[in-house]
């Protein structure tokens, strides 16, 4: 039995920030903070092996790094792992030497897709003894039974051996089976802070589906949790939903999954299984434009669904293409309207700066999206993730022009005829042209309740200052 702390770190500028798989952004009015599901599904399996546990979700908690190094050391843990993300990535491998400092005796260990693909870079820095590849569960729980790093026989890990020195790679490890992946230990959280954007419900995540099929060359979801779609058993997740409402009080849920719509043969089975069992909840998720019909969305809605986020990317087939989204805008036309008159929320998700991308066809993309019946929009700067076809494209070409951490929330590539800072000008004008419509700002509006009204005067004001300078 060891005593195993687990954290994601503080955010910058003591902002909200969620590090989770392939979603690493900044918290705000409509980029919530998401609970960290990894480190509580992992916290689930630890805790039938009887270790003694602690998790921190730094930034929903407003814990800054004085107060993080204050309970490392009153806690003097056994294992220390905690979240990373490209965006924040020196900071967060930065934060090894105050864990040491805490508690010099215990074993560091990061996860995330940047350290998957580039544990070397995470093992430069020597108060980080190993880096967790891809999804990390059962990979960190093997490392707690072994105190004394004899790590060889250990898949999944990259690390620095105690006596040469030497980094090591191992193999990597098979991806958990649909029966195996544990539901979270949310009860090891303070839930409190976790509320849904505009209504300010308190909300928990579900995952049903770990893995993504899809080829867009942008995602780093693959790197998480592979390709082939892991399917847990319906009544086990339905099950989850009824033991969080019970225990915890929540009602609202994000079910987790890159595409949650990419079987809808079992997203019928889910939804069938909560309508028969009368479970009164309610839920979002993510969707891609060809993977839903009436019928489906009928049945969701049925069964709690009140908003829909679809992947759209671009206004231009071309783009699409070349990407691997392999959508159609007359695909994201029909999907989006369809949602719509079922009277489901939607929300879009652009990305800017795209190969190929033009003034011509962002222009295009802004069209799309006035035209569409959505409630909110997204706009993002591409960003060339380390792992996917866009960065070895990016680094091919020439693109990137900067060797930082980066995010979607500034462009880095300098496309032929198109500058990364042109790219983040657009998108402040696609922004301030898309919410500052009566129509948008009317369904915005609509969506808040009553807790949440001063927090998003606050997050527009902001937003609007920011959507308006150079």
């Amino acid at each position: 039995m060891a005593k195993v702390f687990l954290f994601n770190p503080p955010g910058p500028h003591g902002k909200g920030f969620t590090r989770e798989g392939r979603c690493t952004q900044e918290a705000g009015a409509w980029a919530t903070q998401w609970p960290p599901v990894s480190l509580a599904t992992t916290a689930a399996l630890l805790e039938k092996d009887c270790h003694r546990l602690r998790i921190l979700d730094c930034p929903a908690v407003a814990l800054d790094l004085l107060s993080l190094e204050a309970f490392i050391a009153k806690a003097q843990p056994d294992f220390v792992f905690w979240n990373t993300a490209t965006p924040t990535l020196n900071d967060d491998l930065n934060i090894a030497g105050l864990v040491k400092k805490a508690a010099p005796d215990a074993i560091t260990g990061v996860l995330g897709t940047h350290v998957t693909v580039l544990p070397e870079i995470a093992l430069k820095n020597q108060c980080i003894d190993t880096v967790i590849r891809r999804e990390p569960e059962q990979t960190i729980t093997e490392l707690c039974i072994d105190r004394d790093g004899e790590w060889e026989s250990i898949a999944g890990i990259s690390y620095r051996d105690r006596k040469s020195g030497k980094i090591h790679h191992n193999v990597d490890r098979d991806f958990l089976s649909p029966e195996d992946i544990p539901s979270p230990a949310w009860h090891l959280l303070d839930i409190t802070p976790y509320r849904l954007p505009l209504r300010g419900k308190p909300f928990l995540i579900v995952a049903p589906i770990r893995g993504c099929p899809f080829p867009c060359n942008f995602c780093t979801a693959p790197i998480y949790y592979g390709k082939r779609l892991r399917k847990r058993p319906v009544e086990n997740v339905v099950d989850e939903i009824k033991v969080n409402m019970a225990g915890l009080g929540v009602k609202d849920f994000f079910v987790w999954a890159d595409t949650f719509t990419a079987d809808r043969g079992y997203v019928r089975q889910f939804c069938q299984e909560i309508i028969a069992r009368g479970v009164d909840t309610s839920w979002t998720c993510n969707s891609r434009v060809d993977t839903v019909d009436r019928e489906t969305l009928v049945l969701m809605k049925k069964a709690g669904l009140w908003m829909i986020s679809f992947g759209l990317e671009s206004g231009n087939d071309d783009i699409l293409k070349q990407t691997g989204k392999n959508i159609t805008v007359d695909q994201t036309r029909c999907a989006v309207s369809m949602a719509y008159q079922l009277g489901i929320k939607t929300s879009g998700h652009f990305i800017l700066g795209l190969p190929g991308e033009t003034e011509k066809s962002m222009l295009e993309t802004l069209a799309l999206s006035l035209d569409l019946p959505l409630d909110t929009a997204q706009f993002y700067a591409a960003a060339p993730f380390p792992g996917t076809g866009l960065y070895d494209q990016a680094l091919r070409e020439g693109w990137l022009q900067t060797a930082s951490p980066f995010s979607q929330s500034r462009a880095v590539m300098d496309l032929p005829g198109l500058s990364a800072k042109r790219v983040d000008a657009f998108r402040r004008y696609a922004y301030r042209r898309f919410y500052k419509r009566p129509r948008t700002l009317l369904s915005v509006f609509s969506m808040l309740e009553s807790g949440a009204i001063r927090d998003i005067f606050r997050d527009f004001t902001y937003f609007f200052r920011w959507t308006e300078s150079k």
